[in-house]
């Protein structure tokens, strides 16, 4: 039977309070979700012998993950995940300017504002939890009042579904995901003998300040080609200029559903403990970042986060499609609702 279990997990320093609740399956499979921007904590999947490990990285207390050079580590980015060039983009006329908060040339994940602040929790029950989060008009330069909500559900089968809902008076743009670093090992390796398939025919180049020149690129060809199960240090370690000039991934690959069409978009496993991860979405797009630029820090369990560490499927609208016409559109509507779903489904293999 299927419990779940809240805890208060400490103060932040200015005093706000956090606390965790965790979905827990009858067979001990579970999940732990911070109110502290409706985070990912631990993800508790057992291995091809039974053995329960937690497959995503992360600290032991809140107060590590409000800060930025770890890498917004499991938790919900928005307004708009990944990176606005220049931190501009026109609407209806208007010309808004965010905050750059990506080395001075980027907006990236919304500035933080639904990551680093406390989430209400709106229902909890045995199987999933709902939390919600407002952002006034004009909040980090974003217009409307916006509203979102994120239900996280636990299955049985070890499925943890992730709905994504959002709405606002004015139009604006939206991107939601969520940042969980994935090491299947369940150690402090590197990801590097982790397998990934993808499938995605294409991705879209960055330039010197990693946001996408708008070109939509073929990977036939290249390092970037994982249509077929490879080794990620083929990608990671790879002698190519767009993998070269950050340090590994850090890129958006087009999947080949269309948005709103729900496909299987990732498998990534780990040959020796045999856990598995399917990333299933219906969005049209999925960062992959193999911690590239997280610090060196010891986190959960005194085991070592950092560069290569771990890995990320941001489910997504492609970055910067505000300024993007030829990238699909990440308007949302006045009045209209922006609703979209992800799936990990984890399993093991022998």
């Amino acid at each position: 039977m299927q419990k779940m279990i809240k805890e208060f997990w400490d103060n932040l320093p200015d005093g706000r309070p956090v606390d965790l609740y965790t979905l827990t399956t009858s067979d001990g499979a579970s999940v732990t979700i911070s109110t502290l921007g409706g985070g990912l904590i631990k993800m508790m999947m057992p291995d091809k012998n039974g053995i329960l490990g937690d497959c995503i990285l992360g600290f032991d207390q809140p107060e590590p993950y409000l800060d930025p050079n770890n890498g917004y580590l499991g938790l919900l980015v928005g307004r708009f995940a990944n990176r606005i060039r220049n931190g501009i983009f026109t609407l209806d006329g208007i010309k808004y300017q965010l905050p750059l908060n990506d080395n001075g040339a980027n907006c990236l994940h919304g500035n933080g504002r639904l990551s680093y602040n406390i989430w209400k929790v709106d229902e909890a029950a045995d199987d999933h939890l709902t939390l919600s989060f407002f952002s006034p008009d004009m909040e980090d330069g974003f217009p409307g009042n916006f509203t979102c909500t994120v239900t996280y559900t636990l299955t049985e089968d070890h499925v943890l579904r992730i709905a994504y809902k959002a709405e606002c008076d004015q139009n604006t743009y939206v991107n939601l995901t969520n940042h969980a670093y994935f090491n299947l090992a369940c150690d402090e390796s590197t990801i590097y003998d982790h397998v990934m398939q993808l499938n995605a025919d294409a991705f879209t180049p960055i330039d010197s300040i990693n946001a996408p020149t708008g070109e939509i690129r073929p990977v036939a060809g290249t390092a970037m080609d994982f249509t077929q199960p490879k080794p990620l240090r083929d990608g990671v370690l790879a002698d190519m200029p767009d993998i070269a000039a950050t340090g590994g991934i850090d890129h958006n690959f087009c999947l080949r559903n269309k948005e709103g069409d729900f496909a299987q978009a990732a498998i990534f496993t780990e040959p020796k403990s045999g856990r598995k991860l399917e990333v299933w979405t219906d969005m049209p797009g999925i960062q992959i970042y193999t911690s590239n630029f997280m610090a060196e820090e010891t986190g959960k369990y005194g085991l070592k986060n950092g560069r290569h560490r771990g890995c990320c499927f941001e489910t997504q609208r492609y970055p910067d499609a505000p300024n993007m016409p030829q990238f699909p559109s990440a308007l949302l509507k006045a009045g209209e609702t922006f609703e979209t779903v992800t799936e990990c489904r984890f399993g093991a293999e022998a």
